[in-house]
């Protein structure tokens, strides 16, 4: 949306996760939420740990092995 969109629906956009505000044509700022910024954080955080790193890798090649809820909760429990 243009500038002048946005100065007259502040009020409604900042409920919105995100938004692009252009002038003509060429986008010239972005509102990120709270929450979206929170998120961006903390992938940047997951993504420059490399035991997160390792994990991701074995998930995506297939190596990881995944476990069911009730099975971890009965082999806890025993």
């Amino acid at each position: 949306m243009n500038v002048t969109e946005a100065q007259a629906r502040l009020n409604q956009l900042i409920d919105q996760d995100s938004f692009a505000i252009s002038r003509h044509g060429k986008i010239v700022g972005v509102y990120l939420s709270r929450d979206r910024i929170e998120a961006l954080i903390e992938t940047m955080e997951l993504l420059s740990n490399p035991e997160f790193l390792k994990a991701l890798k074995a998930y995506r090649t297939g190596r990881m092995k995944l476990y069911d809820i009730e099975e971890l909760d009965k082999a806890m429990s025993a």
